[in-house]
């Protein structure tokens, strides 16, 4: 039977064909893990990304208003 040779440690070890196989099909499996957990990143990613741009729009009418406040007192004379 054909397989691939390794040499760990010295000691050259057979991979039969069914060891391939076992290490493909779990290679597919951990891929599949990986994306949905690169979904699911991607998602909170962009759930942050929305709250950031909330508390952008926050700060800066927030400033706007005290900038403004501000100028209204020095305008009058305090």
């Amino acid at each position: 039977m054909f397989g691939i040779s390794l040499k760990t440690d010295g000691v050259i070890k057979r991979m039969t064909n069914k060891n391939i196989q076992d290490v493909a099909s779990e290679m597919e499996a951990h891929e599949r893990e990986c994306q949905v957990y690169r979904l699911t990143t991607q998602k909170s990613l962009d759930n942050l990304e929305s709250r950031i741009k909330r508390l952008e729009l926050l700060i800066m009418a927030s400033t706007m208003t005290i900038l403004g406040s501000v100028f209204l007192l020095l305008s009058k004379g305090l």
